[in-house]
């Protein structure tokens, strides 16, 4: 996505087009140009820039960047780990102004494979231009301790 100039912005597990267990295709429908204006967000996988913006003034001028899906990556792996999304059973806007909390930080400290855990304190850091880019996440000790890491990619 982002080599192709893209943000996908609503990386989360409704959006995985599974079949037989296995994803086959992603819904890119809210994917915007690097550096656009959002068509839509999702609370549960937004950062907390975004929130801020959009309880400010609706985030109709935020702008997209790679970070963006950083953050929701991090959400998503929460979720497929533990089986719920971060913020289950709260309503969007509990959740966005959770979010726009100046230091909101998610506590991952349920997840007990240390190195899942700090991949996700990585990829959900506050401040946006900390966060791992694709190829820092995919050099993550999480994915390059065994081989091919716990989640292939492969078959």
């Amino acid at each position: 996505m982002h080599d192709a100039g893209l943000v996908w912005t609503d990386v989360k597990v409704e959006n995985l087009v599974m079949k037989n267990g296995k994803v086959k295709g992603i819904d890119l429908e809210s994917a915007v140009r690097i550096g656009g204006n959002p068509c839509d967000y999702s609370p549960e996988v937004c950062p907390p820039e975004f929130a801020r913006e959009f309880l400010k003034d609706g985030g109709s001028n935020f702008i997209r960047r790679t970070d963006y899906d950083s953050w929701s990556l991090g959400m998503l792996f929460y979720n497929i780990y533990m089986g719920r999304g971060y913020f289950e059973r709260k309503g969007a806007s509990t959740i966005t102004k959770s979010l726009a909390i100046p230091d909101f930080a998610p506590d991952f400290s349920e997840i007990d494979d240390d190195k899942l855990r700090d991949l996700c304190e990585k990829l959900c850091r506050n401040q946006p231009g900390k966060r791992p880019g694709t190829t820092a996440t995919l050099l993550h000790p999480f994915f390059t301790s065994s081989g091919v890491g716990k989640w292939s990619f492969g078959k």
